[in-house]
């Protein structure tokens, strides 16, 4: 179970970072937007742990639904 966590934690923060490269953001930008120090997100990122309320953050920052981190192979938000 503790493996199973672990791959989603990873695809988790794989999607993060896609979606904010996507929308052209350093992980600096996205501290300050977010509010999430910049190297939380680096961990996040990297598969860390994360805790919901941050991940409630992002997706603001990001503008996107907080469902859209999970859909790992789906197509990226327009605006």
């Amino acid at each position: 179970m503790a493996e199973e966590s672990q791959e989603e934690l990873e695809k988790l923060g794989k999607r993060i970072k896609q979606l904010r490269k996507f929308r052209n953001l350093t992980q600096v930008d996205l501290e300050i937007l977010s509010g999430i120090n910049n190297g939380d997100i680096s961990r996040i990122e990297h598969g860390k742990n994360i805790a919901l309320t941050s991940l409630f953050k992002l997706a603001y920052a990001l503008k996107i639904k907080t469902k859209e981190f999970f859909d790992y192979d789906g197509p990226l938000p327009v605006d």
